[in-house]
């Protein structure tokens, strides 16, 4: 496994070709998705739920995780460090908003 940083300006272009990729086939991908805050602590957002997107809107500069039953919206993100296999699936990603809250997302 590779972790590498996404630029911002290859967000959208890259989750739409992981979205196409992984996220269309007959195989579901789970996430497991965490909020980690100076504020809050460690925040569970959701366990092992079904991934049905990621996207990212430059207008907006919001990163979208959809799993089933939750939209999980990343305001501002800075920086975004992602986990890959040799083919590509995603196996974790870091997503630092710019207050410095780290989101972490698992998929399996």
């Amino acid at each position: 496994m590779a972790i590498r940083k996404i630029e911002k300006e290859d967000l959208s272009s890259f989750f739409n070709e992981f979205a196409k990729r992984y996220l269309k086939d007959e195989q579901p991908e789970y996430a497991d998705i965490q909020v980690l805050s100076e504020e809050y602590g460690v925040q569970r957002e959701t366990d092992w739920l079904i991934l049905e997107g990621i996207s990212y809107d430059p207008k907006k500069d919001i990163l979208d995780i959809k799993v089933e039953k939750l939209d999980h919206m990343i305001m501002n993100p800075v920086e975004v460090y992602v986990d890959e296999e040799p083919g590509g699936l995603i196996t974790s990603m870091e997503i630092i908003q710019k207050d410095g809250t780290k989101n972490i997302v698992e998929i399996r």
